[in-house]
């Protein structure tokens, strides 16, 4: 009876699109009620790695080096949270200082490391962080154009330097800022 619960649990697990679960999202999958049976069921899992802990109350089904990092930095930020600002514009070669830390905006102003990975979570409120013009989203995780990005960068700092100033005059700024509400 147990080994085929268990069967049944780990095949909910594959048939989902994510790869990273709150406790609460797998007590919903697993139709757990009983917080003890919740949390005996995810230390058991842990220890045979049918899953992985990443921080309190959020598991993976891949160890940390197999997830991709910005979906490891969007789970952990929440779900409204996105990647943006310095690696975005690193990454599309608008600025060129070496970043070691994935940028995103989130609901909550955090930083915190994941394996080898640093992330830095800027604060964004609700009217601008869910307005979702500029993003990218993807199978796991969200993404900001550069444009966004750029935007979102001046929101934070209006005297923010760009290194690559020919690629910012080319992206029309001034018309995603005024769909945001930034201006």
């Amino acid at each position: 009876m147990y080994r085929s619960r268990n069967i049944y649990k780990q095949k909910i697990l594959i048939e989902q699109n994510k790869r990273i679960f709150s406790s609460a999202d797998l007590a919903v999958l697993w139709e757990i009620e009983n917080k003890n049976t919740l949390w005996t069921t995810l230390k058991r899992y842990t220890r045979n790695q049918v899953l992985y802990r990443l921080q309190k109350g959020l598991y993976s089904t891949l160890p940390v080096n197999k997830l991709n990092p910005y979906e490891v930095g969007c789970a952990i930020s929440g779900p409204s949270a996105y990647i943006s600002a310095e690696t975005v514009l690193q990454n599309a070669g608008i600025i060129m200082q070496n970043i070691n830390k994935i940028t995103l905006f989130g609901p909550k102003k955090k930083e915190f490391s994941i394996g080898k990975i640093d992330y830095l979570c800027r604060y964004l409120n609700f009217h601008h962080l869910l307005n979702r013009a500029g993003i990218l989203e993807k199978k796991t995780y969200n993404i900001a154009t550069p444009t966004r990005a750029i935007a979102d960068i001046l929101h934070l700092n209006p005297n923010y330097y760009f290194d690559n100033q020919l690629a910012v005059k080319k992206l029309n700024i001034k018309q995603i800022q005024q769909k945001i509400g930034y201006k």
